[in-house]
């Protein structure tokens, strides 16, 4: 099975990373409050466009942590069907470079040669995509995986992947 796996908040713990620079903001919700919805939206809007800036200096996708259990997942899944990592990273451009150092630290196995960035992921070619973002299965080809995530909470989406702890039994009700 040829599958397709997003970065931010799926491989990437991105979520984690924007959490800590709102909170250096003075901007520090629970989970209960960010339930459904993106931090972004629910911050003071000078604080989300400070956000936004560091964001498109490209800097802060070079230290986010792996997502748990993301880099055994990741392993077992390569050892299995055919695997890309697919970021829609034109939207923050200056991440690029710092993405593939940061796929080279955590997943320093993974070929460079398979990470895709683009803008419209319906131009991906794979079986599955598993991806935080619902918009993203809209015109790909495949299945889509929806990853769990704060923002994604009450989304109803079919196919889910609650943590990557269940992405073999997930991936064999799909191929099925």
């Amino acid at each position: 099975m040829r599958i397709a796996i997003d970065m931010d908040e799926v491989l990437a713990d991105a979520h984690a990373g924007q959490r800590r620079l709102y909170r250096d903001l003075g901007f520090d919700p629970t989970d209960e409050d960010l339930r459904g919805c993106e931090l972004r939206d629910k911050a003071p809007a000078e604080m989300a466009a400070e956000v936004e800036r560091r964001l498109h200096t490209g800097l802060f996708f070079a230290d986010l942590d792996p997502v748990p259990g993301a880099q055994d997942a990741l392993r077992r899944l390569r050892a299995e069907h055919d695997v890309f990592v697919a970021s829609a990273a034109m939207e923050y451009p200056a991440s690029c470079v710092h993405k593939v150092a940061w796929m080279e630290r955590h997943f320093p196995d993974f070929p460079i040669s398979n990470l895709v960035f683009c803008g419209d992921k319906s131009i991906l070619r794979a079986d599955v995509l598993i991806d935080d973002h619902a918009h993203h299965f809209e015109g790909f080809a495949g299945k889509g995986l929806l990853f769990s995530a704060l923002h994604n909470h009450g989304h109803d989406w079919p196919d889910r992947l609650a943590h990557w702890d269940d992405c073999d039994v997930r991936l064999g009700e799909i191929s099925a």
